[in-house]
């Protein structure tokens, strides 16, 4: 009779070999696919000048921190990897940099460059949702009004002398960012911030910037929570000519008092979905309603702005002390007559897909570190891996529109691509295997890249 400690695997040799061999075969794709793009000229003018003649210039310097976070290292030092790489030595002509050159060249970003950098990522985002609807089949074509979402979030530190550290309201140790995605997952704007910023500090400035190359009569959407529920940001909305929904704040609208001044309210329709999973799982759907009611702001008595309130009925026999209802209210300028009550809210929900992007952010590209003492130098870091961020996320819409891969995936199918780089023809040729050479041709073909000949792909 076997056993289970019967088993062996059937343990292989190693043996050395001349051939020059990569795992990054795939990453090749993704860096044409950018430097092939409009996207190259702006991208380049947002750095800052590198002179020395071992760097050859500054493009190649910011290509190769791209290439760094799209194969997914964590810090500088694994720039140490590139190096040995033979085939990015071909793809980059000549050896990557040091993580020290590296460093350097993140503390010559000055402001000016940070604006630059910022302004780059709502182009990218922009020209990737124009390219995404016109290369995807009808079912998958996003619209290109875009909704957006704006957030904060922490990000720990565990050392003492990076420049911006502070305790936050949590009292956790760290810097704070400040960032906009859209509801595709591409980031339009990102702030570094000492870790003490209040949430919507600055965030009519970001949203200025997101919303630059659209006109006022553009379709164009904003949500946020109850931090950017303030006179500034709706001012800076309207301006703009934005369509916004922002949790309500109750210490800038008094929202909770003038909820007995709504008489009306009808019942929340559950989809089907929702319905076949809560029957599937043996849950019971809460009761909600909604209402609203118009809120005039104390600092424009002519204006009146919708707040749309959502109660849900509490379950927990314990809580009904305060009431049988939970409360939570929606400050708007979408126009009711065209938009119902549940579609308000369901719009608004949509903003939660943002924390989804930000843990991405976090540990797809590992930004819960930062590598330098200079808080621009961070910033300028954290630019820069939004870029590589957004063309891994065009991508991987590109590959499965439907449920796009968070990095990760993507990287394992697409990047981590085991290959062997040799001469043909005097051209240097990546052999990798027919599925992964299939995988990647399709990948070219969605990018409007050529794809690869056949000559020399496999063996």
């Amino acid at each position: 009779m076997i056993t289970q400690h019967d088993f062996t695997p059937n343990f292989l040799r190693l043996k050395p070999t001349k051939h020059r061999l990569t795992s990054a075969g795939g990453l090749g794709t993704l860096l044409e696919a950018f430097d092939s793009s409009p996207l190259k000229g702006p991208f380049s003018e947002a750095l800052p000048e590198r002179k020395s003649h071992r760097s050859q210039g500054s493009y190649r310097l910011g290509l190769i921190q791209l290439a760094s976070f799209m194969f997914g290292h964590d810090c500088l030092a694994d720039l140490e990897e590139f190096r040995d790489d033979e085939t990015l030595t071909a793809v980059l002509r000549g050896e990557t940099v040091a993580p020290r050159t590296m460093g350097d060249f993140l503390r010559d970003f000055e402001i000016e460059n940070i604006e630059r950098l910022n302004k780059f990522l709502p182009l990218q985002a922009k020209s990737y949702r124009v390219q995404l609807e016109k290369m995807l089949k009808k079912e998958f074509k996003p619209s290109l009004a875009p909704h957006l979402s704006i957030d904060s979030t922490s990000h720990v530190q565990s050392g003492e002398k990076m420049e911006g550290l502070a305790y936050n309201y949590k009292d956790e140790w760290c810097l704070d960012s400040q960032v906009i995605y859209d509801e595709l997952g591409f980031c339009w704007d990102l702030e570094l911030r000492p870790g003490n910023t209040k949430s919507g500090d600055g965030a009519s400035e970001q949203i200025r910037r997101a919303f630059s190359s659209y006109k006022y009569r553009d379709e164009k959407y904003l949500s946020g929570d109850s931090a950017y529920c303030n006179q500034e940001i709706i001012k800076t909305c309207m301006g703009l000519g934005v369509k916004f929904t922002l949790t309500a704040n109750h210490a800038t609208t008094m929202w909770e008092d003038s909820i007995p001044e709504i008489t009306s309210w009808q019942p929340y329709i559950y989809s089907d979905v929702a319905k076949r999973y809560a029957a599937l799982h043996e849950i019971k759907l809460p009761e909600v309603e909604l209402g609203y009611f118009y809120w005039r702001p104390s600092w424009n008595e002519a204006l009146r702005l919708p707040i749309v309130v959502k109660r849900t009925r509490k379950t927990d026999q314990l809580s009904l002390l305060d009431g049988e209802w939970t409360y939570y209210g929606i400050v708007t300028n979408l126009p009711l007559i065209e938009w119902s009550l549940q579609e308000v809210v369901e719009h608004h929900n949509k903003r939660g897909n943002a924390e989804n992007f930000i843990r991405e952010e976090k540990y797809g590209y590992d930004l819960k570190h930062f590598p330098c003492l200079e808080l621009k130098a961070n910033h300028a870091y954290g630019l820069l891996a939004m870029v590589a961020y957004n063309v891994l996320r065009w991508a991987a819409i590109h590959e499965n529109p439907s449920r796009p891969r968070f990095a990760k995936g993507f990287r394992r199918k697409f990047i981590c691509i085991p290959g062997k780089l040799v001469s043909h023809a005097r051209m240097l040729v990546l052999r990798v295997s027919q599925t992964a050479y299939e995988e990647v041709n399709r990948l070219r073909l969605a990018l409007q890249l050529k794809p690869y000949s056949a000559v020399l792909n496999t063996g």
